[in-house]
């Protein structure tokens, strides 16, 4: 009779044991979190939000040094070609570099604060106090016109530009309502000042000591990871980095120009608030390929209300601004940072648009790219692999 090896079952036993006290452990855990999913979704938003409320300061610091990094590398640059003593004090240089991006920031705020928004405000409310009288105007013109052309009622027409106009118009009578909350909680919020403050003496110490930031993050994944994959991820990183920060400094210089340019036609073709109409333009040339048109649409809109003829010359002005921004201005500035094609970057604007609204228009071009890049690199890789003696598309160029 063969001896049974009380030993080995018990620990046969135990190990089944085990796993059903496993499994019956998270099945009620399971059931306990399926019970309680909307607490947790609370507990889980509480988290985030405090969490985003605590470290706003960090991250608008960040987002300061970010966008501020290029430019203080561009008078590094300068300072270091050519004055010598700079290359001798550098540390010194950098805090100097650093001071010149506050001021020019600061100053475009207070400038911001001071003038273009008191101005814009006037010329917001003038805009809409005299809505009615436009509208009249624009009505007795319409008639005027296709009253002598007897084969189109006039009346029709008004009442088809009424009906077109009448959600546009009231749109534009929200607007300084709009403007008076927005200022008066700017003004009342005392906390975004803080943040503010905060962030800006966070963003000064990590542009002043980025390089020491930059190693630290490296050992930390040098020490978590291979080398080989620590040297992997941080070229990555750079690619994307460099994506990113070209696109959206090239993006921002480009239309502060074409707001300047147009700010200065407008002035010239005496259209009606010419302040209000370059602000639309400029902001919205952010948004690739369809920001120009989403610009130019009110532009007309407000200058066809007051003068329909000068809404003519507003409008070949726009087409011929967005010729040069789209020619020239925007090729020399961006240069080739994103390499996608046109319907891609269509794509982006859309699918960014439709999922996070203006920003996602804008910074979803940059993230397609992106991944476009990697895509692009896969596909390409997974070919050559595939195909590395007999490459079926080099066979039919050929033929």
């Amino acid at each position: 009779m063969k001896k049974i090896d009380f030993k080995n079952l018990d620990k046969s036993y135990l190990k089944i044991s085990l796993y059903l006290f496993a499994v019956a452990a998270a099945v009620i855990l399971f059931e306990k979190i399926i019970g309680h999913l909307p607490n947790l979704g609370n507990v889980i938003h509480t988290f985030l939000i405090t969490v985003l409320r605590l470290g706003s300061p960090f991250f608008l610091g960040f987002a300061i040094a970010y966008v501020m990094n290029p430019f203080m590398k561009f008078f590094e640059r300068m300072f270091l070609k050519y004055i010598p003593k700079a290359q001798t004090h550098k540390r010194s240089t950098r805090i100097f570099c650093i001071l010149i991006n506050y001021i020019i920031i600061i100053g475009g705020i207070f400038w911001i604060f001071i003038y273009l928004v008191p101005e814009l405000k006037g010329s917001v409310v003038s805009f809409v106090s005299q809505l009615s009288t436009y509208s009249t105007q624009l009505n007795e013109s319409t008639t005027d016109l296709f009253d002598r052309i007897h084969f189109i009622n006039s009346e029709d027409v008004n009442n088809i530009l009424n009906k077109v106009l009448a959600p546009i118009m009231g749109v534009f009578q929200n607007v300084p309502a709009l403007i008076t909350n927005i200022l008066t909680n700017l003004y009342s919020v005392g906390k975004i000042t803080v943040d503010i403050i905060m962030a800006i003496f966070i963003s000064f110490y990590m542009l002043y000591d980025k390089e020491n930031f930059r190693n630290h993050a490296l050992k930390i994944v040098y020490a978590i990871s291979s080398r080989k994959s620590a040297e992997h991820l941080f070229y990555n990183a750079q690619r994307i980095n460099r994506i990113f920060q070209n696109f959206i400094v090239g993006k921002a210089v480009d239309s502060l120009i074409i707001g300047i340019l147009a700010f200065i036609g407008f002035s010239l073709l005496s259209a009606p608030f010419p302040l209000i109409l370059s602000l639309i333009v400029g902001v919205t040339n952010m948004i690739p390929y369809f920001g120009p048109f989403i610009g130019a649409i009110p532009a007309i809109f407000i200058s066809l209300l007051v003068n329909p003829t000068t809404a003519i010359w507003v409008a070949l002005f726009i087409l011929a601004l967005q010729q040069f921004d789209g020619n020239f201005l925007g090729p020399k500035i961006l240069g080739n940072s994103l390499d996608i094609s046109p319907i891609w970057i269509i794509l982006a604007v859309v699918l960014g648009g439709a999922l996070m609204g203006p920003i996602g228009m804008f910074i979803g071009v940059p993230i397609l790219a992106t991944i476009k890049m990697f895509l692009t690199e896969y596909i390409n890789h997974k070919y050559q692999d595939k195909y590395a003696e007999d490459d079926p598309l080099a066979l039919e160029n050929h033929e």
